[in-house]
């Protein structure tokens, strides 16, 4: 059965205002999902920043000079994770760097080490672009690793070594948590494209059911109105008929009593005329209701 064109139009925005009102709402579940995840792996990955900080870095490396670039053995928590460690004198220029995991780090020289420190001590405890990666560091003064309490954002706090000048700036490469981040949002995304594609589909079946009794309605209101309408011409059309005859034979009668002069001529003929007009104005005016009647139907006859 073909569903009428204002009852599709109603299925239509039904389903659209459906698919909206589940695309939002999946929005807000996808976003409380995944920004704890996302911000879960970004701490963990600070924590993981911290530990590398913690860790003793060797004095006499430093005083030794840039060329000390050999790892020193440092505990990481994969063999992925890249590091670099930089040592500063008190004008801000690396004196010594250390370095470890994958390939973010293995071009890095005193320059680049340089560099990394000037962007830190820019950006603070946030996250910044270095050769095409993501960074974050921390510092401490230099011994302050001995038994130091872990240094974040900027400040020191509960040093227990001494101090001297020189500060050890420790960097982590944080460019898979983007990737993790981006894996996130991508897989969010397509579930709810997925989701609101299935809710569209049910709802448009579901609305279609529905909307099943109101089209079985409408289909025999339209049988009953045309079976009706057609009865109702029938005897319109002998009404119509016997009207013309009736006139006819009026035209007639009143030209034959004007030739012979047979008495008034208005007497015998306008009073039957005037009856049948009455009767032809009523049957037209009750044919036009059958028309517009059968008009109002979907589609029309």
């Amino acid at each position: 059965m073909k569903m009428p064109r204002d009852l599709a139009v109603l299925r239509c925005r039904i389903v659209v205002v459906s698919a909206v009102l589940i695309a939002l709402c999946t929005a807000v579940c996808m976003t409380l999902l995944a920004v704890p995840l996302i911000n879960a792996d970004m701490t963990m990955c600070r924590h993981m920043l911290e530990e590398l900080s913690n860790q003793p870095f060797d004095i006499e490396r430093a005083v030794a000079g840039i060329g000390a670039v050999e790892t020193s053995g440092l505990v990481v928590t994969g063999p992925d994770v890249s590091w670099c460690r930089v040592a500063v004198d008190e004008s801000g220029e690396a004196v010594a760097v250390e370095r470890g995991g994958a390939a973010a780090v293995d071009r890095l020289a005193e320059s680049g080490a340089t560099q990394l420190v000037r962007l830190r001590d820019e950006v603070g405890s946030e996250s910044f672009s270095f050769d095409g990666y993501r960074w974050i560091g921390l510092w401490q003064p230099l011994g302050a690793q001995d038994g130091a309490v872990t240094v974040s954002g900027g400040g020191v706090s509960a040093v227990g070594a001494a101090s001297t000048g020189m500060r050890v700036y420790t960097f982590l490469d944080v460019t898979p948590h983007g990737e993790y981040a981006a894996s996130i949002v991508f897989r969010c995304v397509s579930s709810g494209v997925v989701i609101v594609l299935c809710a569209a589909v049910a709802a448009a079946f579901a609305t279609t059911r529905s909307l099943r009794p109101v089209m079985e309605a409408r289909d025999r209101e339209r049988r009953f109105v045309i079976l009706a309408s057609h009865e109702l011409k029938t005897p319109l059309m002998a009404i119509t008929s016997a009207c013309d005859v009736l006139e006819a034979e009026a035209a007639i009668s009143a030209d034959v009593s004007g030739d012979l002069s047979i008495g008034d001529a208005s007497v015998g003929v306008d009073g039957p005329s005037r009856w049948i007009g009455v009767i032809r104005e009523a049957s037209d005016e009750m044919a036009r209701s059958i028309s517009d009647m059968l008009r109002s139907l979907d589609g029309g006859v």
